[in-house]
């Protein structure tokens, strides 16, 4: 992608062109980010993790995965592992409330900053009680050989971000301006295609891993 880069600019990027190696990466990064909400706006789970985390006898609260940015199920198995039922979200404010009751058939939780809150509380421990499938919130791309991890139809627009901010540092605002345009069209285009291909209905693949974070 930075090779691309520099293909649009008409330039070789480096630690010491006009537009550098530093700009280049932390705009594709940029890119990347804004890319990822408009699909997490469209329900797309890209970037899917599935963890799994340890009951721990007489505490509500756990940690949160440090890479996590929402839930798309959180299972809990009060007995065991392989019995876990779904826990369902509520709001701070529904806490208590007579008609929403709870118990370890019908669990729910709550998020509290870097941490979330599961009601009931267990009564004991059980290893993996907690299944976690989460989105999580990715690194920025550093290496020269890191990937998007986006799916390849859309790789081109970061490129076309990163060009844009290029043509801006090097005094060029309309070519600028006409390239930041194809991005936010690329953007539109993106949406217009998920939502009619529905690529919700094709496999997901995910990252599994062992969360020890309690």
């Amino acid at each position: 992608m930075q090779t691309e880069v520099g293909d649009l600019l008409n330039m070789t990027i480096s630690a010491n062109s006009t537009v550098t190696t530093t700009q280049v990466k932390r705009d594709l990064n940029t890119a990347r980010d804004l890319v990822l909400n408009r699909l997490l706006t469209l329900g797309q789970n890209y970037f899917l993790r599935i963890a799994k985390a340890n009951l721990v006898a007489d505490q509500s609260l756990y940690s949160l995965p440090t890479d996590f940015r929402k839930f798309v199920r959180l299972e809990v198995g009060y007995s065991n592992a392989n019995d876990r039922v779904k826990a369902h979200q509520i709001d701070a404010s529904e806490i208590g409330d007579t008609n929403d009751p709870y118990s370890q058939s019908f669990p729910r939780y709550t998020i509290i900053g870097n941490m979330f809150e599961l009601r009931p509380t267990p009564d004991n421990s059980v290893t993996d009680g907690l299944y976690m499938l989460y989105i999580e919130n990715p690194t920025d791309m550093s290496a020269d050989d890191d990937t998007s991890g986006l799916p390849l139809d859309y790789d081109n627009l970061l490129t076309l971000y990163a060009s844009a901010k290029g043509k801006y540092t090097l005094g060029l605002p309309q070519e600028g301006n006409n390239m930041m345009a194809q991005f936010n069209m690329g953007l539109d285009e993106m949406e217009n295609n998920i939502v009619e291909r529905n690529i919700d209905e094709g496999g997901t693949i995910a990252n599994v891993d062992n969360y020890g974070g309690l």
